[in-house]
């Protein structure tokens, strides 16, 4: 036995030690990148250990699902390290998931950060927390609401027509990208911020930078991390967005809010439409609330139990109340 014992502890033990652990981490991490070619189903091929995450790095998401499309179909898997993942482009199974059958896919992605402000992003938010921020959301996508930023659109239009003359006037050369990110984050700032910005012209404003580290490209690598290492990121409590950008644009948004609601101002941007639906939303839950009150008491006085077998919603018995 103590021979055994001298043994390990040489460097020769130590590297066999050593040499099958990584063998056995290896084999834990590809024991299931066999599972798309057992099921028939055109896949990636991965990575050890990685699985088909390392393309993320050379290029966004969104490339690698085109590339991946054309060179595989409609329907092909990949891997996030261990994790089979199904990738879907084909019109009717894609009308089934998100429609017929979506009781069965309502989730996405469970991506737990630790920061709380990340975890209640609507791509986040799972079951009747989604429901319920969807409900305030997707109101303001409506043409007509959309129609009440125009203004601002149409201003920020000028500013980069105006960028664009002044370059024009010099006879120099344009850099299409830049100046239509700045364009760009000209109308994420007023329309989503109340903050009149011109980008291009003034790259060192503060909501400029803070903005640009936020979605800095390390932003790419870190979610990679976390797919890869949930535990050890939320354990040493790495954010995906870069702290600092986070409570600027939290506090930034506290503040116009508390401003509106002190002073009673309004203003057509995003921000204000997400305010006034809430506000709808509200008064419609406390409708609610109030037909439940009412059929409550009318079931326990009435002796007519024939009103019990139906089930209307709620907004319909409300209104039949009301009328």
């Amino acid at each position: 036995m103590e021979g055994l014992w001298e043994l390990i502890f040489t460097p020769l033990g130590v590297a066999l030690f050593l040499g099958a652990a990584f063998f056995l981490f290896i084999w834990n991490s590809s024991k299931s990148h066999d599972c798309w070619e057992k099921l028939g189903v055109p896949y990636v091929k991965p990575k050890p250990f990685f699985g088909s995450t390392l393309d993320n790095t050379k290029r966004p998401f969104h490339e690698n699902e085109l590339i991946r499309y054309k060179d595989f179909g409609l329907i092909y898997g990949h891997f996030e390290g261990a994790a089979p993942l199904l990738s879907v482009a084909d019109p009717e199974l894609l009308r089934n998931i998100m429609v017929k059958d979506f009781q069965f896919f309502a989730n996405r992605r469970g991506l737990k950060t630790g920061d709380t402000i990340t975890e209640s992003m609507l791509q986040l938010l799972e079951g009747e927390d989604w429901k319920r921020v969807r409900s305030i959301v997707t109101p303001t996508f409506t043409t007509g609401k959309i129609k009440r930023m125009m203004d601002i659109f149409i201003s920020c239009s000028k500013v980069l027509v105006d960028n664009f003359r002044k370059v024009a006037e010099k006879g120099e050369s344009v850099d299409a990208k830049k100046i239509y990110g700045a364009f760009t984050m000209d109308i994420i700032a007023s329309a989503a911020f109340s903050t009149k910005l011109d980008s291009h012209n003034d790259p060192n404003n503060e909501f400029v930078r803070v903005a640009r580290n936020v979605f800095h490209k390390n932003v790419n690598y870190r979610f990679i991390f976390y797919l890869l290492f949930p535990r050890i990121m939320r354990l040493f409590k790495v954010p995906i967005f870069p702290p600092e950008g986070v409570k600027f644009f939290t506090d930034v948004t506290l503040r116009i809010i508390e401003e509106r609601k002190r002073t009673g101002q309004k203003r057509n941007d995003f921000l204000q439409l997400l305010l006034d639906t809430a506000e709808e939303q509200k008064i419609e839950d406390k409708s609610s609330e109030k037909s439940d009150e009412i059929l409550n008491n009318y079931e326990s006085e009435t002796n007519d139990q024939v009103f019990k077998n139906f089930h209307f919603k709620k907004s319909i018995l409300f209104h039949s109340f009301f009328f």
